[in-house]
Protein backbone atom coordinates (compact mmCIF):
# COMPACT_ATOMS: atom_id res chain seq x y z
CA UNK A 1 0.00 0.00 0.00
CA UNK A 2 1.14 3.14 -0.81
CA UNK A 3 2.24 5.64 1.87
CA UNK A 4 1.00 8.86 2.04
CA UNK A 5 2.35 12.79 1.14
CA UNK A 6 1.44 15.56 3.16
CA UNK A 7 0.61 18.90 0.88
CA UNK A 8 3.77 20.66 2.61
CA UNK A 9 5.87 18.23 1.32
CA UNK A 10 4.34 18.33 -2.25
CA UNK A 11 4.35 21.66 -2.30
CA UNK A 12 7.46 22.23 -0.92
CA UNK A 13 9.56 19.47 -2.72
CA UNK A 14 7.64 21.09 -6.11
CA UNK A 15 9.15 24.32 -5.13
CA UNK A 16 12.53 22.65 -4.51
CA UNK A 17 12.72 21.73 -8.67
CA UNK A 18 12.17 17.85 -7.42
CA UNK A 19 11.57 15.47 -10.29
CA UNK A 20 8.09 14.30 -9.02
CA UNK A 21 5.05 13.00 -11.65
CA UNK A 22 1.88 14.27 -9.98
CA UNK A 23 -0.99 12.75 -11.16
CA UNK A 24 -4.97 13.71 -11.02
CA UNK A 25 -7.17 10.74 -11.32
CA UNK A 26 -10.39 12.96 -10.81
CA UNK A 27 -13.02 12.69 -13.71
CA UNK A 28 -12.44 16.45 -14.28
CA UNK A 29 -9.71 18.03 -13.37
CA UNK A 30 -10.84 21.81 -12.71
CA UNK A 31 -8.46 23.53 -10.65
CA UNK A 32 -5.85 21.10 -11.12
CA UNK A 33 -2.17 21.60 -9.38
CA UNK A 34 0.00 23.35 -11.55
CA UNK A 35 1.94 20.68 -13.61
CA UNK A 36 -0.06 17.83 -12.70
CA UNK A 37 -0.72 15.03 -15.39
CA UNK A 38 -4.74 14.07 -15.84
CA UNK A 39 -5.60 10.75 -16.17
CA UNK A 40 -9.23 10.00 -15.09
CA UNK A 41 -9.23 7.23 -12.45
CA UNK A 42 -11.58 5.54 -15.45
CA UNK A 43 -8.64 5.08 -17.65
CA UNK A 44 -5.62 4.09 -15.54
CA UNK A 45 -5.15 0.31 -16.34
CA UNK A 46 -4.82 1.70 -20.17
CA UNK A 47 -2.66 4.24 -19.51
CA UNK A 48 1.07 4.29 -21.85
CA UNK A 49 3.12 6.86 -18.48
CA UNK A 50 5.39 9.04 -19.82
CA UNK A 51 7.45 8.71 -16.98
CA UNK A 52 10.26 5.83 -15.76
CA UNK A 53 8.94 3.05 -13.33
CA UNK A 54 11.64 4.55 -10.88
CA UNK A 55 10.12 7.93 -10.80
CA UNK A 56 8.37 8.79 -7.65
CA UNK A 57 4.40 9.27 -8.35
CA UNK A 58 2.05 11.34 -6.49
CA UNK A 59 -1.78 10.62 -7.21
CA UNK A 60 -4.08 12.60 -5.73
CA UNK A 61 -8.66 13.04 -6.05
CA UNK A 62 -10.33 15.52 -4.53
CA UNK A 63 -11.05 14.12 -0.87
CA UNK A 64 -7.29 11.87 -0.47
CA UNK A 65 -9.07 8.42 -0.12
CA UNK A 66 -10.68 6.46 -3.08
CA UNK A 67 -9.74 6.89 -6.27
CA UNK A 68 -5.90 7.61 -5.06
CA UNK A 69 -5.41 4.93 -3.31
CA UNK A 70 -7.04 2.49 -6.53
CA UNK A 71 -4.95 4.90 -8.72
CA UNK A 72 -1.83 3.68 -6.29
CA UNK A 73 -2.67 0.23 -6.89
CA UNK A 74 -3.24 0.29 -10.14
CA UNK A 75 0.40 1.85 -10.09
CA UNK A 76 2.18 -0.65 -8.45
CA UNK A 77 0.70 -3.48 -9.88
CA UNK A 78 2.02 -1.66 -13.24
CA UNK A 79 5.68 -2.01 -11.39
CA UNK A 80 5.51 1.70 -10.23
CA UNK A 81 8.35 1.48 -7.36
CA UNK A 82 7.89 4.63 -5.62
CA UNK A 83 4.04 5.18 -5.61
CA UNK A 84 2.35 7.62 -2.91
CA UNK A 85 -0.93 9.27 -2.50
CA UNK A 86 -1.78 12.72 -1.88
CA UNK A 87 -3.14 13.16 2.27
CA UNK A 88 -6.46 14.95 2.17
CA UNK A 89 -6.42 15.50 -1.65
CA UNK A 90 -6.86 18.41 -4.15
CA UNK A 91 -9.52 19.76 -0.94
CA UNK A 92 -5.91 19.90 0.96
CA UNK A 93 -3.92 21.29 -1.21
CA UNK A 94 -5.78 24.21 -1.70
CA UNK A 95 -6.74 24.79 2.05
CA UNK A 96 -3.16 24.37 2.71
CA UNK A 97 -2.57 26.98 -0.64
CA UNK A 98 -5.21 29.54 1.01
CA UNK A 99 -3.51 29.66 4.45
CA UNK A 100 0.00 30.15 2.74
CA UNK A 101 -0.65 33.13 0.66
CA UNK A 102 2.81 34.05 0.90
CA UNK A 103 4.27 30.99 -0.74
Amino acid sequence: MAEAMSVEELWRRLKAGEALAVVDVRLLATDAIAGALHVPVTDLEDQAWPFRKDQEVVVYCQHGRGASDYAAEVLEEQGFSRVRTLSGGLDAWQAWVAEHPER
